[in-house]
């Protein structure tokens, strides 16, 4: 069950990474769309979140190679 977590985890990261380096303005629709159907949001975090994208996109994109490579390792040392 935790492999699949991490594997689930770095997959999503991974995807939302690529999609602020590459595709911020889908992601701004995305953002948007998932606002008007959750509800508006006392402190909005959009603007600041696509000032530093790049860093943003980055680091997701780093995390996901990380938790993939965890749930790699785990999966070669238990099985």
């Amino acid at each position: 069950m935790t492999m699949i977590f991490l594997i689930f985890t770095g997959i999503v990261s991974f995807i939302f990474g690529m999609l602020f380096l590459f595709a911020p303005d889908k992601l701004r629709e995305v953002g948007i769309k998932f606002n008007q159907m959750i509800n508006k949001l006392t402190v909005s975090i959009d603007d600041k979140a696509y000032k530093l994208r790049t860093g943003i996109g980055v680091s997701l994109i780093l995390s996901s190679v990380l938790i993939l490579f965890v749930a790699f390792f785990l999966y070669k040392k238990y099985s």
